[in-house]
């Protein structure tokens, strides 16, 4: 079963995970439900970062900083420049999402 997040496109969920015995950064795909804005969204968005004044790159490096790149799941808030670990699943995500006040 495919389990989908909906919230704000400031908003990235990466996961820490192994691939071929190898540490990996996973960016979530990003599909845009609602843009309330005149903001151009493609819809095969590649560059989020990019639009937030960041790199993929430097989200890792503030991802590793905040336990060492330990597996699970991250929250980086490209608005803000916030960074969370979130827990070992999906559910620990949606937990965060109502902890930071973005969900209910």
């Amino acid at each position: 079963m495919k389990t989908g997040l909906v919230y704000p496109l400031g908003y990235r969920v990466i996961r820490r995970g192994v691939k071929d015995s190898e540490l990996l950064w996973f960016f979530q795909r990003v599909e845009v439900l609602f843009n309330p804005t005149n903001f151009f969204v493609s819809d095969k968005i590649s560059d989020i970062e990019g639009m937030f004044g960041t790199t993929k790159e430097s989200v890792v490096t503030e991802l590793f900083k905040i336990n060492g790149g330990r597996l699970g799941y991250y929250l980086a808030n490209l608005v803000d420049k916030e960074y969370h670990y979130c827990g070992e699943n999906i559910e620990d995500v949606k937990a965060k999402f109502v902890e930071l006040g973005v969900a209910k």
